[in-house]
C-alpha cells in the first residue's frame, strides 16, 4: 500500500492544507500586519481534542515566516519560558548579519557574546523579561518580529502568568512581538478567570469547532482528483460524513482511502467502507485510550451511563441511572468537562465532544 504526505494522521503535525480555518488564518495575519498591541496579535485558540488547535498554532508559525517574524514555541509548563527564548535563539540568530552572528552584539554591560547567544553573566542574571526585551530589541533593528507559541495552556501557572506580564510591558515598550495560546476551553477558563492575565480576556478568541462537512467534502474531492484518484460524488460524501467534521479524523479517513486504494485509480464503495472503519479504530488508540485512561471509576460510570443516549444527556437522568446524588453527579460532570471528554449542551444537559466515543462506550464501534 502507498502513503502521501496530503493526510498526515498525526497529532502534532502541519497538514498540507489546513480546511475551514481561512477566517482565523487571515484574522491572525491582519494582526501581525497591523500595529504592535493589535488584538490579533494576541490569539487564544479553544477547542477539544482533535479540533486542530495545535496544527493552527504551526499554520501560524509559517505564515508568520513569511512576514518577517521569528517562531518559538513550547508546551504550557515550567520548562515553558527557557524553551520560548532558546527557540527565538535558534530561530533568529540567521537573520542576522554574518559579522554579528560571529562575534555578537554588546546590548550595555550584559548581552550576547556570539549572535543571539547571552553571555555567562547575561545567562546567569536577567530574567526571562528582560532577555526576550533584548531580543526583541537586537532582532527588530534587522526588522524582525518575535511570535510566540503556547500549547496545552491549562492552568494559570507562573510561567503563564510571567509570559502575560512580560508580553503587556513588551507591547508597551513597541516591540514587534505577537503571541498565540491554545488550550481546551475548560482548562484555560482557570486562566482567563485569573486577573493577572486579564489581556487574554482581550485577546482574540479562535474557538475551534467541527468543520462543515461541505467543506471537507470539498477538499477530499480536490486532494484526490490532484493525486489521480476517481471518487463518485456519494462516495465522497459518505467518507466526508463520516468525519463529523472533525479535523483529525479528515486525516484519518483520507490517508485510509489513499492505503486501501492502492495503486487503483478508482476509489470504489468498498474502499470507503474499509477506510472509515480503519479511522474509528484508529480513533480508539490515538484518542479514546488517552482521554479515558486519567479517569477514575466514577467517572468512567458517568460516560458510560451517557452512552445510553442517543442525544444530549440531562444529568438528572445520569444520576438516576448511577443511584448517586444530583450533587455528586455535578461534581463529576465538572471534572469530565474539564478533562475535555463531555462539554455542556444546554440547560441540565451534557454531549460527548469526541466523534465515536458513545459508540465506542458502548461496544459498537
Amino acid at each position: 500500500m502507498t502513503t502521501t504526505q496530503s493526510f498526515v494522521p498525526a497529532f502534532g503535525n502541519r497538514p498540507s492544507q489546513l480546511v475551514g480555518r481561512d477566517q482565523e488564518i487571515a484574522w491572525f495575519l491582519q494582526g501581525l500586519a497591523g500595529p504592535v498591541g493589535h488584538p490579533g496579535r494576541a490569539t487564544l485558540c479553544l477547542g477539544q481534542r482533535g479540533m486542530g488547535k495545535t496544527a493552527l498554532l504551526l499554520e501560524f508559525a509559517a505564515q508568520a515566516a513569511q512576514h518577517g517574524f521569528v517562531t518559538a514555541k513550547a508546551t504550557a509548563g515550567e520548562t515553558m519560558l527557557a524553551e520560548l527564548i532558546e527557540g527565538i535563539q535558534l530561530g533568529g540568530t540567521k537573520h542576522l548579519p554574518k559579522a554579528k552572528r560571529l562575534t555578537g552584539a554588546s546590548v550595555g554591560v550584559l548581552g550576547f557574546s556570539a549572535g543571539l547567544t547571552f553571555s555567562p553573566e547575561a545567562e546567569r542574571t536577567l530574567t526571562f523579561r528582560a532577555k526576550l526585551s533584548l531580543l526583541c530589541q537586537e532582532l527588530g533593528e534587522h526588522g524582525i518580529g518575535v511570535l510566540l507559541l503556547v500549547d496545552e495552556v491549562a492552568a494559570s501557572s507562573p510561567p503563564i502568568r510571567q509570559l502575560a506580564t512580560t508580553y503587556q510591558e513588551l507591547v508597551g515598550e513597541g516591540r514587534n512581538v505577537a503571541v498565540a495560546l491554545a488550550g481546551l476551553p475548560a482548562a484555560v477558563s482557570s486562566v482567563l478567570n485569573d486577573q493577572v492575565l486579564t489581556f487574554l480576556n482581550r485577546a482574540t478568541k479562535v474557538h475551534l469547532g467541527p468543520l462543515p462537512i461541505p467543506a471537507v467534502t470539498a477538499y477530499y474531492a480536490q486532494a484526490l482528483a490532484g493525486l489521480g484518484k476517481a471518487v463518485k460524488p456519494a462516495e465522497l460524501e459518505r467518507a466526508a460524513a463520516a468525519t463529523m467534521g472533525y479535523p483529525y479524523l479528515l486525516q484519518l479517513v483520507g490517508y485510509y482511502l489513499l492505503e486501501f486504494a492502492g495503486n487503483q485509480p478508482t476509489i470504489g464503495s468498498d474502499t470507503v467502507e474499509l477506510a472509515v472503519t480503519a479511522s474509528r479504530q484508529a480513533l480508539a488508540e490515538a484518542v479514546f485510550a488517552p482521554a479515558l485512561a486519567p479517569l477514575s471509576k466514577r467517572d468512567r460510570a458517568f460516560l458510560q451511563a451517557m452512552a445510553a443516549d442517543a442525544a444530549p444527556s440531562a444529568i438528572s437522568q445520569v444520576a438516576q441511572r448511577l443511584g448517586v446524588s444530583a450533587d455528586s453527579a455535578q461534581q463529576t460532570r465538572r471534572r469530565l468537562i474539564g478533562h475535555g471528554v463531555i462539554a455542556p449542551a444546554g440547560l441540565g444537559e451534557v454531549e460527548f465532544t469526541i466523534p465515536y466515543l458513545a459508540e465506542f462506550l458502548r461496544g459498537k464501534l
